[in-house]
C-alpha cells in the first residue's frame, strides 16, 4: 500500500486473493477523481486476507470510480449442474476444502496419483503439496512450476505460504526431450552450453532454454522411471499437454483428479475430451469437482461494492454487466461499456 507517483497520478498496490500469485488491485488518486480497480480477486482462497484488507482501506479511500470484475457475478442465477445420476453437484467453496475431500482419497489409493490444477496456480500445487506431505507422498511437479517455486523463494524467503523447490515433498520431473534423452548423465557442457553425449543433431537444443538447465543437477529432479518404479509415492501433475509422459511411466495402478474449471463451453468440452481419451488408454478412473474458482461469487461482487459505497461504478470481464444495475437501489450510478459500433 506504499503510495508511488506515476505522472500526475498516486498510486497504490493492493494484494488480493487470486488463483495466480501476485494478483493485486489499485487504488489510484488523480486530482479530480479517485479510483479503485478491483482486477481479479476472490474471498476464499489461501490469501483471503488480502482481500479483506484491500475492502477495507478501498472503503477509507471514498472512492468517486470504482471499476470492478464481474467474472462470476451471475453466479447463484442458474439452475445447479447436476451429476450422472441426477444429482446436484456439490461444489467445494473454499480451497482448504479440496484438500479435505481428496486427502481419504489419495490415502487409500496404493497406486500412482495423476492430477490437473492449472500450471501457474501456486495456491493449489500447495494444497497437492500439503496432500503430498500428509500421505506420505511426493508431488512431481513441472520444470515450469520449480522455476515459479524458485523466483518466489529468491524474492520472498520467509514470508511465503508456498513450498520451497527443494523441500523433500517437491520433486522435479523431467520429461524427455528431442532426442528422448533427459537424464543429466546424458547432458556434456562444452564452452558454457548443455548439449547431449550423442545424437547432437536430433536433440532440443538446452542452450535455448537455459534456465532448465539448473534444475538437471537438482537431487529431487526425477524422471520417469523413478515414478514407474514407485508409484505410490507420488502425487504427478499433469494435464492435455503432458499426458503423452504416462505413455512413459505407463501407470500399472492409477487414479486421476481433475482440479481444475469444469468445461463450459464447447472449447472446453473437446479438451476434457482429449483428457477422457488418455485416461481411457491408460484405464485410470476420474474423480471430477476438486476445484474452487479464482474469482468471488456474484453476491459477495455485490456485498464488497455496497461496503465501499464508490459513486459509480464500472462493470468490467464480464457478459452479464445487467445484474450490477440493482446497485442503483444503493445511490451508486452504474456505467455500462456502450457497445454500438462493435
Amino acid at each position: 500500500y506504499e503510495k508511488e507517483r506515476i505522472g500526475n497520478l498516486n498510486v497504490q498496490l493492493a494484494p488480493v486473493d487470486h488463483s495466480l500469485p501476485g494478483a493485486s488491485a489499485f487504488l489510484i488518486e488523480g486530482s479530480e477523481e479517485k479510483i479503485v480497480y478491483t482486477g481479479d480477486l476472490r474471498f476464499h482462497g489461501r490469501n483471503r486476507d488480502d482481500t479483506y484488507e484491500f475492502v477495507k482501506r478501498a472503503k477509507k479511500f471514498q472512492p468517486t470510480i470504482m471499476v470492478c470484475e464481474g467474472t462470476r457475478i451471475n453466479s447463484g442465477l442458474h439452475e445447479k449442474p447436476k451429476d450422472e445420476k441426477g444429482e446436484e453437484i456439490g461444489y467445494l467453496e473454499l480451497e482448504e476444502e479440496i484438500e479435505e475431500k481428496a486427502y481419504d482419497l489419495i490415502n487409500q489409493t496404493n497406486g500412482l496419483v495423476v492430477v490437473n490444477f492449472p500450471l501457474r496456480d501456486l495456491d493449489r500445487l500447495a494444497t497437492f503439496y500439503n496432500l503430498a506431505k500428509n500421505t506420505g507422498r511426493k508431488l512431481a511437479v513441472s520444470l515450469k512450476q520449480a522455476y515459479m517455486l524458485k523466483r518466489i523463494e529468491e524474492e520472498n524467503s520467509g514470508k511465503t505460504i508456498y513450498p520451497s523447490v527443494h523441500d523433500d515433498a517437491i520433486s522435479i520431473y523431467l520429461p524427455r526431450r528431442g532426442s528422448g534423452l533427459y537424464m543429466r548423465d546424458n547432458y556434456v557442457n562444452y564452452d558454457g552450453c548443455w548439449q547431449s553425449a550423442m545424437e547432437t543433431d536430433r536433440i532440443k537444443d538446452y542452450s535455448k532454454d537455459k534456465w532448465i538447465l539448473e534444475f538437471l543437477e537438482y537431487d529431487n529432479a526425477i524422471t520417469y522411471k523413478d515414478i514407474q518404479d514407485n508409484e505410490p509415492d507420488y502425487i504427478f501433475r499433469c494435464d492435455n499437454f503432458s499426458f503423452v509422459d504416462l505413455i512413459d511411466v505407463k501407470p500399472k495402478n492409477a487414479i486421476y483428479i481433475h482440479s481444475t474449471t469444469e468445461p463450459f463451453n464447447e472449447e472446453m468440452q473437446m479438451s476434457y475430451e482429449i483428457t477422457e481419451n488418455w485416461l481411457k488408454h491408460f484405464d485410470i478412473p476420474i474423480h471430477n469437482h476438486f476445484h474452487v474458482s479464482g474469482h468471488a461469487k456474484g453476491c459477495e461482487l455485490l456485498d464488497m461494492i455496497r461496503e465501499i459505497q464508490p459513486e459509480v461504478l464500472y462493470p468490467v470481464h464480464t457478459e452479464h454487466a445487467e445484474i450490477y444495475e440493482v446497485l442503483k437501489e444503493d445511490g451508486i450510478k452504474i456505467v455500462r461499456p456502450d457497445l454500438k459500433g462493435f
